[in-house]
C-alpha cells in the first residue's frame, strides 16, 4: 500500500474510531451532538487542506506544501468520509430527538445542506481516474470548482451564523475567508507567469 492509500485509509479509520468512541462514551442525544460537532471540525480541516493546497504551493513552494498538494485528492476524500459521518450524526439526531432536530435544522437548512452533500458526494465519486475520465475534463473542472466554492459558502454560513451566540466560531469563519483570499492572491500571482510562458 502506497503512502497516499495509507493516508486515506488511516485517516478514515481514525475518523470512524473517533465517532465510535464518542458514541460508546455517551450513547444518547448529547453523544450524537458531540459526534456532529467533532466531525464538523474535522470536515473543516480537510476542506481547508484541499481548498488551499494548490495556492500554498504556488505562493510558497517547498517540500511541505508540495506534499500537501500531492495529497489533495486524499484530503478531499477524507472530507467526504468525515462529512458522511457528520450526516449520519444528523440523521441519528433526527431519529432520537425529532423536536430538537426541527429547531436545529429547519427546512431551509436541510435543502441548502442537502445540495452541499450532493455536490460533495459527486466530487468524491469523480475523484478517481476512471470516473474523472468518464466525466470529461471540462465538466470535471466545472463540478469541482463550483462545488468547492458552494461547500466553502456552506461552511461560512454554518459557522458565521453562530458567531453571535459563541464568539469562538469567529475563528473558523476567519480561516475560511483567509483561505479564499489565499486562493485569489495565488491566482493573481500566477498570471504574470502564465502571460510570460504564453509569449
Amino acid at each position: 500500500m502506497n503512502a497516499s492509500r495509507r493516508l486515506l485509509w488511516g485517516g478514515g479509520l481514525l475518523l470512524v474510531l473517533m465517532c465510535a468512541t464518542i458514541a460508546a462514551a455517551a450513547p444518547d442525544v448529547e453523544g450524537v451532538r458531540q459526534v456532529i460537532r467533532a466531525t464538523a471540525r474535522t470536515s473543516l480541516l480537510f476542506f481547508l487542506l484541499a481548498y488551499t493546497a494548490q495556492a500554498f504551493f504556488a505562493l510558497w513552494p517547498g517540500a511541505l506544501t508540495r506534499w500537501v498538494r500531492q495529497h489533495r485528492r486524499q484530503w478531499g476524500l477524507l472530507l467526504v468520509i468525515s462529512h458522511t459521518l457528520h450526516a449520519m450524526g444528523i440523521v441519528s439526531l433526527g431519529l432520537m430527538a425529532p423536536e430538537l432536530f426541527q429547531v436545529l435544522a429547519p427546512l431551509g437548512n436541510r435543502i441548502t445542506g442537502g445540495l452541499a452533500y450532493v455536490l460533495l458526494w459527486s466530487m468524491g465519486a469523480t475523484s478517481f481516474d476512471r470516473t474523472a475520465q468518464w466525466l470529461g475534463p471540462k465538466r470535471w473542472a466545472q463540478l469541482h470548482t463550483w462545488g468547492s466554492h458552494y461547500i466553502w459558502l456552506s461552511f461560512v454560513v454554518a459557522n458565521g451564523k453562530r458567531v453571535a451566540q459563541d464568539p469562538v466560531y469567529l475563528w473558523p469563519t476567519a480561516l475560511l475567508f483567509l483561505a479564499l483570499g489565499l486562493r485569489l492572491v495565488a491566482r493573481v500571482a500566477q498570471r504574470p507567469r502564465t502571460l510570460l510562458t504564453s509569449r
